[in-house]
């Protein structure tokens, strides 16, 4: 647990007969928690911080907030159903006003962990929010054109989703004003909130638990990696099946499970096997022993290069986003330049992943390591529950 109390405050409150400041009272927020993925991990180690803190999202599942360890402090705003744990993302224009409706629970800091409407949240007392921002909402601001041409077949759906767009970009920019202070995983970020909110981040980085991820004493095998949330056309699995399609010799493996699933599957080569979901030893091991992971989305900052890279395993990522601060050409893995199946194809035949130091891999992950974030962000909240000013170079991840 992270003493939110300066170090020295007992021994100087107990000599002066005091007791010691107590730690402020933390109401943590969160989107949605349907399955269990790099934002709910971020989230874990919010809850993990504050362990007295109540977490409220806009929706989740029960079996998730068991896995994060929070069930017994978690409520999900709109009812539990597995129709709308599926397709909530059509709510999408009535959820900021679903959100505002619903006030929490008096505290001295909200902390939300937000990549869509969580920061939203305010509490009866309007206590000043602290918003560790994942990524400005990226079907109004950074991805409209992708999530266009995914969900708009026809003009007439096209009109109707850029009116809901721009709606929802009026509203995120309001609410964004009302945040007391930001903080995001990396630099990209922080220009896109900048950019769309006017607003400056401090980058505290993400948390990466570099006790659990570690290399493994075993040779790798003879597989490619592809781990995380099947969501298309944000992680763009379908251009490494296309890569692989002319690669019948390699063989991906992909972990993981989402909404694009089975369409995928269904345009899968044979030399692509889906695992599904796995349990997190499962994860560390499938990790542990690929010869490389596969990045191929524009993550704004993606937890899984620095996991592999704490399992001590080459990366090959799109070069864009956070990746660009995560992968360190020559020394973790390599970037490619277009995101394309075939650039994801020439830079696989250039690809040695034998080419790496897993010492020096690992050494590189642990700058994202867990304890020092969790430190980093309890002092932000410490100083914003008491009026104080913030330690910027204290807490910025350099």
């Amino acid at each position: 647990m992270l003493d939110l109390t300066p170090a020295d405050a007992g021994a100087r409150d107990g000599a002066a007969g005091m007791t010691a400041t107590p730690a402020p009272a933390v109401a943590i927020t969160h989107d949605f928690m349907e399955i269990y993925g790099g934002a709910e991990r971020v989230t874990q180690e919010l809850t993990t911080a504050f362990p007295d803190a109540p977490l409220t999202a806009v929706l989740g599942r029960e079996s998730v907030a068991r896995r994060m360890g929070v069930a017994d402090r978690f409520t999900s705003v709109l009812p539990q159903h597995d129709a709308l744990l599926r397709r909530y993302r059509v709510l999408a224009p009535m959820l900021p006003a679903v959100v505002k409706a619903h006030r929490l629970d008096d505290a001295d800091v909200v902390l939300s962990s937000s990549y869509a409407f969580a920061h939203l949240f305010r509490t009866r007392n309007d206590a000043p929010q602290v918003c560790y921002c994942h990524s400005p909402l990226r079907f109004a601001w950074s991805m409209t054109g992708h999530y266009e041409d995914e969900k708009a077949p026809n003009s007439a759906a096209r009109m109707a989703f850029r009116a809901m767009a721009a709606h929802n970009r009026r509203v995120d920019r309001k609410a964004a004003q009302q945040v007391h202070t930001y903080l995001t995983q990396s630099p990209y970020v922080a220009g896109q909130i900048e950019e769309f909110y006017d607003r400056r981040a401090i980058v505290v980085g993400a948390p990466v638990d570099c006790s659990f991820f570690v290399p493994s004493d075993e040779p790798p095998e003879d597989y490619y990696l592809i781990c995380g949330r099947l969501v298309e056309p944000y992680k763009r699995v379908s251009l490494a099946l296309e890569a692989f399609r002319a690669l019948p010799d390699e063989r991906l493996v992909i972990a993981g499970d989402g909404p694009a699933m089975a369409e995928l599957q269904a345009m899968a080569p044979p030399n692509v096997t889906f695992l599904g979901h796995l349990e997190d030893d499962a994860v560390v091991k499938a990790m542990q022993n690929c010869k490389a992971t596969i990045f191929p989305s524009r993550d704004d900052f993606g937890l899984i290069p620095v996991e592999v890279a704490a399992c001590g395993r080459p990366v090959l990522a799109y070069g864009a986003g956070g990746a660009l601060h995560t992968v360190l050409p020559g020394v973790t893995g390599e970037t490619f330049p277009e995101q394309t199946a075939g650039c994801l194809l020439d830079a696989l035949r250039a690809f040695d992943p034998g080419a790496y130091d897993p010492a020096a891999i690992r050494t590189h992950a642990l700058r994202w390591d867990r304890q020092p974030f969790a430190e980093r962000i309890g002092a932000v909240v410490r100083a914003v529950a008491a009026g104080a000013a913030i330690d910027e170079a204290a807490v910025t991840l350099a």
